[in-house]
């Protein structure tokens, strides 16, 4: 009968959804400590906790390490004794950051506090102006699936508004759907939208894949994925870290801007380039094409002809 009850007391137990162990201000102070020993090296989980005063395999230590991931201060990689973690781009952003009133860091704060799935959540449903504690309490209680535990639920609450407090987000920021000043979420992870032109780092599995920060040259018809600079393969956008230009880049105007579209997986793109004393033409074109599609590209490059005829000037009167 003991092993039985002891059984059934464990079935009744309520295990809450994934949250942060601690609000946003303490991870970042966690992430700095991590930062001030590591730099942007990696380090086995086993060393890192020790920087946050734990002892090896401590709950606490690898709630911190849960927390700072979820937060996307901290990426790991690795599994067990192998396992690794290693500071992000985002977190070196906020931490090195340290110009008054930063639009960046303002941006950044608001786009990592809403980065835990449990947050964006909330944070979707109810915005700058949730219901009383007692009512989130019900509904993360009752309606919540699944439903937090009674002896979790309270912390979690103080945690999330505390992290929301912090990152000053305000109801613009859900009403609009966009975080930051440039960026834009998608899904758990508010994983930004990029442009053409912007400068990219692609981070896969917690590793960066490119030397350098790439410009973004193309995009899918989908928008799942993109094209960079000196490569025909597409990459998912929410892979991409948004870069700062390198210094000394010169801004290309508007009406300069070459805009390709990108092809399938599968495809290769061919591209021929004239140049007029006016600029660039640049014509692209996958291959293979169909015998249809060459006939509708045929006749659209008839059109194009007829707007360029438009497009010279007439001449003046009297004039050769």
């Amino acid at each position: 009968m003991t092993n039985q009850t002891a059984g059934d007391a464990k079935k009744k137990r309520t295990r809450s959804p994934a949250y942060p162990f601690v609000n946003l201000e303490a991870a970042l102070k966690r992430a700095k400590e991590f930062y001030d020993k590591e730099q942007r090296n990696a380090a086995n989980l086993n060393v890192a906790v020790k920087h946050w005063n734990y002892v090896e395999k401590s709950s606490g230590g690898l709630q911190t390490a849960a927390t700072l991931i979820s937060f996307g201060l901290l990426k790991d990689e690795g599994t067990g004794a192998k396992r690794k973690l290693q500071v992000t781009q985002v977190a070196l952003r906020i931490l090195l950051d340290q110009r008054p009133d930063s639009a960046e860091k303002a941006a950044l704060l608001k786009q990592v506090a809403l980065t835990p799935k449990i947050h964006k959540q909330l944070w979707d449903r109810w915005g700058s102006a949730p219901p009383s504690e007692a009512e989130m309490r019900h509904t993360l209680l009752v309606d919540w699936e699944p439903p937090f535990n009674e002896k979790s639920v309270d912390g979690f609450i103080k945690e999330y508004k505390d992290t929301i407090a912090f990152a000053k987000l305000t109801e613009s920021d859900r009403v609009s759907g966009a975080i930051g000043e440039e960026e834009t979420p998608k899904g758990p992870g508010n994983a930004y939208l990029p442009k053409i032109g912007d400068y990219v780092q692609w981070e896969q599995s917690g590793l960066l894949q490119l030397p350098e920060p790439k410009k973004v040259r193309g995009l899918f018809p989908d928008g799942k994925f993109a094209l960079v600079d000196g490569s025909n393969t597409g990459i998912p956008v929410e892979e991409l870290i948004k870069e700062q230009a390198p210094a000394g880049t010169p801004v290309v105007p508007p009406t300069q801007e070459v805009r390709f579209q990108a092809t399938p997986p599968g495809r290769q793109m061919q591209e021929d380039v004239f140049s007029l004393k006016e600029g660039r033409v640049v014509l692209q074109w996958p291959t293979p094409l169909s015998e249809e599609s060459v006939q509708d590209l045929k006749d659209w490059l008839r059109i194009v002809e007829r707007k360029l005829a438009r497009a010279v000037p007439p001449k003046e009167s009297g004039v050769e």
